[in-house]
C-alpha cells in the first residue's frame, strides 16, 4: 500500500491534468484533502477522469459557491 502522501501527489497530478487548474492541498495529522477548481465547460472524457480520480479517495464531494463557481474535493486518511 502506498503511503497517504504519494497517494496525495497522483491524485493531485490526475486532478491538474482532468482540470487544467492547479489544485490545492491541506494536510492535517489525520488527512489530506484535496480541493480543485472545475472548468466550466466539461465533456465526457474530462467528467470521467475526475470522478475515477476522486473516488481513489476516501471520501469526495462537490461545492459551488455563491458567484457560481463548481469545485471538487476529495480526502485520503493518513491511517
Amino acid at each position: 500500500m502506498c503511503s497517504a502522501e504519494a497517494q496525495a501527489a497522483a491524485l493531485t497530478a490526475l486532478l491538474a491534468a482532468a482540470t487544467g487548474s492547479e489544485p490545492r492541498l491541506e494536510a492535517t495529522r489525520d488527512l489530506i484533502r484535496i480541493e480543485a477548481d472545475l472548468p466550466t465547460e466539461l465533456g465526457p472524457t474530462t467528467h470521467a477522469a475526475i470522478l475515477q480520480a476522486l473516488a481513489q479517495g476516501a471520501r469526495y464531494g462537490h461545492q459551488r459557491t455563491h458567484g457560481g463557481a463548481d469545485t471538487v474535493w476529495v480526502e485520503i486518511d493518513r491511517r
